[in-house]
């Protein structure tokens, strides 16, 4: 790659970010069908042939949001698990980072579960979206595996199993998504969701 290329290519990353930022927040506030891309590229600051580059469609806009958004949820999964201490303690960082994320981008949330029939399925597997979406998976069975290693945890399909706690803790949390969350009320949700996960996998229990 020349040295042109690169900074074009480094510009290009600057605008989608820039784009996708924006587009959040008008998504956000505004809802999927009400939102303009004349809005998106106003709040953006770019023409809107810039941002037609970029995206072409409303739609791959949306997913460029979303696609973030779970960039955003692995890069807290990362983090979590890097640390020092058991597996129990990695996980109950991540689920307090989660918790706090949710709440804190819980506008989107609630966008996103009223448009989920916005993502176009068709071809979900073959998708980067899908690709993200697994990689979490994959950052918490590593993690799990180490900790089976340690006989923190029983043997266990762990991939199967972080799936499992991903989608309890979503569950969970998407349940109590219109709720006010202080400090207790948030803690007693991490403590709950890591006894009932690690209770059951736990090194004690016959396999």
């Amino acid at each position: 790659m020349t040295i042109q290329n690169s900074r074009k290519q480094r510009e290009r990353e600057f605008r989608k970010k820039v784009i996708v930022e924006a587009a959040r927040e008008i998504f956000s506030k505004k809802g999927y069908d009400a939102t303009t891309i004349d809005e998106v590229a106003e709040k953006a600051e770019l023409a809107k042939a810039t941002l037609y580059k970029i995206f072409p469609t409303k739609e791959e806009l949306y997913l460029g949001v979303v696609t973030e958004v779970f960039r955003e949820i692995n890069e807290l999964a990362s983090e979590s698990m890097s640390g020092t201490g058991t597996a129990r303690e990695k996980f109950s960082l991540f689920v307090k980072r989660l918790i706090d994320h949710f709440i804190d981008h819980a506008d989107f949330l609630r966008l996103l579960m009223r448009e989920f029939s916005k993502i176009n399925t068709t071809g979900w597997k073959d998708s980067p979206h899908y690709a993200i979406h697994m990689e979490l998976n994959k950052i918490l069975a590593r993690e799990l595996d180490r900790a089976v290693k340690r006989k923190e945890i029983r043997k266990v399909d762990t991939f199967k199993v972080a799936q499992v706690f991903n989608h309890m803790v979503y569950a969970y949390h998407l349940n109590n998504l219109f709720y006010e969350h202080d400090e207790k009320l948030k803690q007693k949700a991490v403590e709950f969701l890591v006894s009932i996960f690690f209770d059951g996998i736990s090194s004690k229990v016959d396999s």
